[in-house]
């Protein structure tokens, strides 16, 4: 089991992550898309340099969270767990996920709770 302390750490990061990562999200779609330029008027230089920095906003945020369960898994302990099959007898190895499945909705849960402000809070005063 990861230290009590480390998991708070992890889980506070994962918390913060899941609720910007929403909006910046929203900001990458929005450029890749090229929801503010006008159809009519479309410019290369312009206008395909913001749909290739959503790509890469895209691309950058997907890095980030790679690293930060690489991360995770390097701080999760190193014990596996060998299961002996019962019907067959072969021994098979059990890989610990808990930690990163944790993170994980964590992180989801992030998301909805900035998606719960965002439609039950900002959006009605608009």
């Amino acid at each position: 089991m990861m230290k009590w302390w480390r998991r708070l750490i992890f889980s506070i990061i994962s918390l913060v992550l899941g609720y910007i990562s929403l909006d910046y999200l929203y900001s990458a779609f929005t450029k890749l898309t090229n929801a503010s330029g006008s159809a009519a008027a479309y410019s290369p230089k312009g206008d395909g340099l913001s749909q290739l920095l959503g790509a890469v906003m895209f691309l950058g945020y997907f890095v980030v969270l790679g690293f930060y369960i690489w991360m995770i898994k390097r701080c999760s302990p190193k014990i596996d767990l060998i299961e002996e099959d019962a019907k067959t007898g072969e021994q098979k190895v059990k890989k610990k996920w808990f930690d990163i499945i944790l993170q994980i909705v964590i992180i989801i849960t992030g998301m909805i709770i900035r998606w719960a402000y965002l439609m039950f809070i900002y959006l009605p005063k608009l």
